[in-house]
């Protein structure tokens, strides 16, 4: 029996499994791995998510012109003018279209790097790339997530929808440090960092209640870092 299984679990069967039987995926990665174990997950994620923010373009196009507006007093109309043509609308294009794949794909390397240095630390028998196939498989569970966000926005027609904790905060609550870092945990991302703790602990042979712990710290540094970078650029965009 299980030589049929490790037979039958091919990069189609890892990919499908992973939604409902992770440990089958993770089990067959340890076994044989190839590059398709982390680009064809990867590239999948990537051409759903750019596709989710082409399709949600115009909810946020008008989004940040209405942003836009309320921080532009101070320009004359010409100013106003240029910026609403080029800055909003170019810009969005070409950095849903060019920049958003290309830094989803960073973010999977980097990310797949702080795991491997988590993994080493805790003593697991890892290599970069068996972690890169590791969090490239757990990228898939962000497709639900595009899904069910896209159509959330389509239906309300504006991109400030939550999914997580941000449900229970006020509007004034969510533009902070600690609104937004709060708004980005849903059950989606739980669940990443139970699968991708979960393969760590299975390929790496590491405890998995530590797989869990470093994965969920990793997640949190990282979740912290994008509610900065957030607020960073409110300050910046309320300054000018």
């Amino acid at each position: 029996m299980e030589s049929i299984s490790q037979t039958e679990c091919g990069l189609v069967g890892r990919m499908i499994r992973i939604f409902y039987a992770p440990g089958e995926t993770f089990e067959s990665l340890a076994r044989k791995r190839s590059t398709a174990d982390w680009l064809v997950p990867a590239i999948l994620s990537v051409v759903v998510a750019t596709t989710a923010a082409v399709l949600v373009l115009s909810f946020t196009t008008e989004f940040n012109q209405e942003i836009m507006q309320q921080r532009m007093q101070n320009m004359s109309a010409e100013e106003r003018e240029v910026v609403e043509q080029h800055q909003i609308q170019g810009i969005m294009q070409i950095s849903t279209l060019i920049v958003t794949p290309i830094m989803l794909f960073i973010l999977i390397f980097i990310f797949a790097a702080f795991c491997l240095l988590m993994g080493k630390l805790l003593g697991g028998l890892l290599s970069y790339g068996q972690v890169l196939a590791i969090v490239a498989y757990t990228g898939l569970i962000a497709i639900p997530q595009q899904v069910i966000k896209t159509l959330l926005i389509s239906a309300k027609k504006t991109p400030m929808v939550q999914m997580g904790l941000g449900l229970f905060l006020s509007e004034e609550a969510l533009q902070s440090f600690s609104g937004r870092l709060l708004s980005l945990i849903d059950p989606f991302i739980i669940w990443s960092v139970v699968i991708t703790g979960l393969g760590l602990s299975i390929v790496g042979q590491l405890d998995r209640r530590k797989a869990y712990a470093g994965v969920g710290v990793i997640t949190l540094i990282w979740l912290s870092l994008a509610s900065a970078l957030g607020s960073i650029g409110q300050s910046f965009g309320s300054g000018g």
